[in-house]
């Protein structure tokens, strides 16, 4: 009987893993275009050899992808991509989420990996801006589609006419309100360089407003001109240590107006939706010696009654991964 009971639990952790191999070779298919090459239906050795790669192993990736439907094998021999691995995949498709398996699959996951060694270590993994800044940002582009809806009805509903965003990244959500809404006064902070100079590049939508970038330290920068309406720190607060967060909230009032809003964007810890993934990102945060825990609701309350704010609205922005819509207002 207990041997019996040993196969059914081996059986039940194999099963649990299958899932991975969808991410997986959805990953490798990303990283080397493979969605690409296979999209009009072509052998596995034209492929190797056109962009000499492992025979062998591109075979055995192929077999992957057959197995669990990401690609079918024709009767001439021949490997097609699926219509919607290609959509959803493909660097080449407005609807890919590839970007977002990239930074799971190199950033994420190898550090849960890594677990087990970190336990017994005093030292902590470093998170590289340099290498993952772009990846990251990129990838917030899809907490802002959703999250977008939220700021835009807190700037209409307030008639806000300057917004400062904290950490723009590549200005998503500034180029969106700059699409929609005119004579604006958006201003955008982004510490890593590389990525504010390239923010340009990744604005997709036509502007009634202009949007002006700086490369600086949002904590060291200084604002000389007239006070900002709304102030935004999206996808921000995991970068500070919960002691050194109430400089940022102290930021946001310094640059904002008397009746000044402080708009955020974040995953929560101990929030009502999404347990499992926000303790799962709170593991990946803890084992860098530069990355900080997700704030609590009690957290963020308790900073704004320390500035001069006071929370006035939650919501919820994707449930499955406890990310959140904050709203405060000065009081």
């Amino acid at each position: 009987m207990k041997e019996i009971k040993r196969i059914w639990r081996a059986r039940k952790w194999m099963k649990s893993n299958e899932p991975f191999l969808y991410a997986w070779h959805a990953h490798v298919g990303y990283v080397h275009d493979l969605f690409d090459e296979f999209e009009s239906g072509t052998t596995v050795s034209s492929v190797a050899t056109k962009r000499d790669m492992n025979e062998l192993l591109l075979t055995r990736w192929a077999d992957v992808g057959v197995a669990i439907g990401h690609l079918t094998n024709e009767e001439n021999g021949k490997i097609r991509s699926k219509k919607h691995m290609v959509e959803s995949i493909s660097k080449n498709s407005e609807q890919s989420v590839g970007i977002l398996l990239k930074e799971m699959m190199e950033l994420h996951i190898p550090i849960l990996l890594s677990y087990p060694d970190l336990l017994n270590k005093d030292q902590h993994a470093l998170y590289q801006d340099e290498d993952y800044g772009g990846t990251v940002a990129a990838t917030s582009s899809f907490i802002e589609r959703f999250a977008f809806p939220k700021i835009y009805q807190a700037i209409k509903s307030t008639n806000a006419t300057s917004v400062i965003d904290f950490g723009a990244g590549y200005a998503g959500y500034l180029s969106r309100i700059g699409a929609k809404l005119e004579n604006m006064k958006l201003v955008g902070i982004e510490k890593n360089r590389s990525v504010c100079l390239d923010a340009e590049d990744h604005i997709h939508f036509p502007l009634k407003s202009p949007i002006n970038l700086y490369p600086d330290d949002m904590m060291t920068w200084k604002w000389d001109g007239e006070p900002f309406d709304v102030a935004m720190m999206n996808n921000l607060l995991y970068y500070f240590a919960p002691e050194d967060r109430v400089k940022l909230f102290e930021k946001a009032n310094e640059v904002t107006g008397e009746n000044g809003q402080l708009l955020i964007i974040t995953p929560m810890h101990e929030s009502k939706h999404g347990l499992a993934f926000s303790a799962a990102f709170n593991s990946f945060m803890s084992a860098h010696d530069n990355l900080f825990p997700l704030p609590s609701r009690e957290e963020m309350e308790e900073l704004a009654a320390e500035t001069g704010f006071q929370l006035k609205q939650v919501k919820p922005v994707v449930k499955e991964g406890a990310w959140y819509f904050l709203r405060f207002q000065k009081v």
